[in-house]
């Protein structure tokens, strides 16, 4: 397929790949009774629950999985859905059948999703640049690859081709079914679906139940999902987390419906929020953490307000806050006990230790891995706080849920005890994934800046009587003040990720793409090649199809992958290494004078410099690339039938 320059030319992937999230899941949610903007928030992670799931069972019962598939399993589930309701559940009487299943759109919230979407593609489209940019980071290279294998195989289980959530992967390679993208596009494309549209419609859902459904505040949430450079722009590049990505959009839409089913006791709502749980889980778990914290916070600060208010005796208090003590201590204390995998997780550590005054400005004041602090956004930030500290403290548990965060990224990124990875072990003790996460909270913050700012304006004497010109003042305050003030910065950044300046951060250039791309041409389909991760070989299986042995960035530690890596240039002496690539049927490598600067030469040392290792022959040099033939290990002969 040819290369996809402008952006006009994936509308319909964007298309597809956004029904493909939304319908199953609102269809589902619906069955059960939820309605309302936090349904359709909250339909993306059902949706993906059911793909990443059902995938997984179609290829233990050996069945491939396609639109076909999803299409039976969405169309069974719902049935069972809408019959168990029928049958056990309760629906609000005052609906008919067809208003329970499709609901009826308010326009103000329309129109404040379609106000973050505008704002997400003005400002993240032209940054990324092309639509099949790559973006400069060795996580996209195992992304890539893995939905490149889920694609060819057919097989989108949690299971390949090792075990890993599998919740990002299977939606993206099921959007991708039509075959209307390529791979790279196809998953810049998914990006852009979470940002642009995920994310919005999770901050307005969230937004309106915290602060209540005014048109000025159902405005200020479109305008404020715009508002954070910590999400989504940072996660869109770095790392590249993509599942985190994910995972963080859909937890507004997820912390709304929990919200709202806790206040109204529907039984629907509470439903709609447990078939959530499963997709989120196979996205990224840590969005279950993230709501369990929340909850918590929520369920603490609901019960401190309680006792303020005479509402609970002290005594009933402390005995439930001593309760959430005590089990949570134990919690965080069993957990790495219970999962080895998790244990894993919280060992990554990360040298960047910063003082508590620094991670205080980097959370707080948005100078993370930015030059300047975004004084825009902390001045809404305080007068957020300050509205509903003074006029909305029902909406008090969130402060205290962005209060949270802001300990969370406080302790990862600058506490040197041991025990803080009991803790913020759920997000690799990253800081960069736990300030994106605070932007769920901060949202509502922001958009609560708004109300704050039309009683203050109120009382400027040519403004006070004009309530139209008071309101649409107060709302346009916020993207003056955040995408006014710093929307360069956050385009430098994107653009840095995706187009770097130094020639060593670069992945594979689009020369260099085209170099490896002539070159594959030249080998058989489904033989093997190798070459080192650094110098972009990898990507010539997502991009190409070239069966390649390294799909990844950095080689692997153990297996016939590190066997290959450190013993290549001596396989004439090494029979082990001629028996891992005939497993692998490893016939060609490529070497390049090009290296990513992510490099790791004690894994790669066999295949540093192909022009001098026995066994191996050129065949054609494109660019920084050379495609060498082997003919050590007695492979020479049938590589060139």
């Amino acid at each position: 397929m040819a290369r996809m320059a402008h952006w006009v030319e994936t509308v319909p992937t964007f298309v597809v790949l956004s029904v493909v999230l939304f319908l199953p899941g609102w269809l589902v949610v619906r069955a059960l009774g939820a309605r309302g903007l936090e349904a359709l928030a909250v339909s993306p992670a059902v949706s993906t629950g059911l793909i990443a799931a059902s995938a997984t069972v179609a290829q233990r019962a050996g069945v491939r999985w396609g639109l076909l598939p999803l299409l039976v399993v969405t169309t069974v589930t719902v049935a069972v859905a809408w019959v168990g309701m029928r049958l056990f559940g309760r629906h609000d009487p005052d609906l008919g059948a067809t208003r329970r299943l499709l609901g009826r759109p308010r326009p103000d919230a329309v129109v404040a999703v379609v106000i973050g979407a505008v704002l997400a593609l003005a400002t993240i489209l032209p940054a990324m640049g092309r639509p099949d940019e790559l973006v400069d980071s060795p996580d996209a290279v195992y992304h890539l690859s893995r939905i490149k294998t889920f694609l060819e195989t057919g097989n989108f289980s949690i299971a390949n081709p090792t075990f890993y959530p599998n919740g990002f992967h299977s939606w993206v390679a099921t959007g991708l079914l039509p075959g209307l993208a390529d791979v790279l596009p196809g998953t810049n494309v998914a990006t852009i679906v979470l940002a642009a549209l995920v994310w919005p419609i999770g901050c307005v859902a969230l937004v309106r139940h915290a602060l209540g459904t005014s048109r000025l505040v159902t405005y200020a949430a479109g305008f404020a999902s715009a508002a954070f450079i910590a999400f989504p722009t940072i996660l869109l590049g770095w790392g590249v987390l993509w599942p985190n990505l994910m995972a963080t959009a859909l937890t507004p839409g997820a912390l709304a419906l929990m919200l709202q089913a806790a206040r109204s006791k529907r039984i629907g709502q509470w439903l709609g929020f447990v078939a959530a749980m499963p997709g989120l889980a196979l996205i990224q778990p840590n969005a279950l953490v993230a709501l369990v914290v929340f909850a918590l916070v929520w369920f603490v600060t609901a019960r401190l307000r309680a006792g303020w208010l005479g509402h609970l005796p002290w005594l009933v208090v402390a005995r439930d806050l001593a309760i959430v003590a005590v089990v949570g201590v134990v919690g965080l204390v069993a957990a790495p006990v219970v999962s080895a995998q998790l244990a894993s997780t919280q060992s990554y550590e990360w040298k960047d230790r910063v003082p508590v005054w620094t991670a205080l400005v980097e959370v707080v004041g948005g100078r993370l891995q930015v030059p300047d602090v975004l004084w825009g956004l902390m001045l809404l930030i305080a007068l957020g706080i300050g509205w509903i500290a003074l006029r909305a403290r029902a909406a008090l548990p969130v402060v205290a849920m962005w209060g949270a965060c802001v300990l969370l990224f406080v302790m990862a990124a600058s506490s040197t005890f041991s025990w803080t990875s009991l803790v913020t072990g759920y997000w690799y003790n990253d800081k960069v994934r736990l300030a994106s996460l605070a932007a769920v909270p901060g949202v509502v913050l922001v958009a609560a800046a708004a109300p704050a700012l039309r009683e203050l304006l109120r009382k400027v004497p040519a403004l006070g009587s004009r309530p139209v010109a008071v309101g649409l003042v107060a709302v346009l305050v916020i993207p003056l003040l955040t995408l006014g003030l710093n929307g360069a910065t956050r385009s430098r950044m994107l653009s840095g990720f995706f187009r770097p300046t130094a020639p060593e951060r670069v992945i594979l250039s689009f020369e260099g793409q085209d170099s490896l791309r002539r070159l594959a041409s030249l080998v058989p389909a489904g033989q093997g090649v190798v070459g080192r991760p650094e110098n972009g070989s990898p990507l010539m299986w997502a991009l190409f199809g070239t069966n390649t042995l390294y799909r990844s960035i950095p080689i692997p530690t153990t297996g016939d992958e590190i066997v290959i890596g450190t013993g290549f240039d001596d396989m004439a002496n090494r029979p082990d290494v001629c028996e891992a690539m005939a497993r692998h049927d490893i016939r060609w490598a490529v070497d390049s004078t090009h290296v990513y600067w992510l490099d790791r030469p004690e894994r790669s040392s066999g295949l540093a410099d192909l022009a001098h290792v026995e066994g191996v022959e050129p065949v054609r040099t494109d660019g920084d690339y050379t495609l060498y033939r082997v003919t050590g290990c007695g492979l020479g002969a049938a590589a060139g039938s």
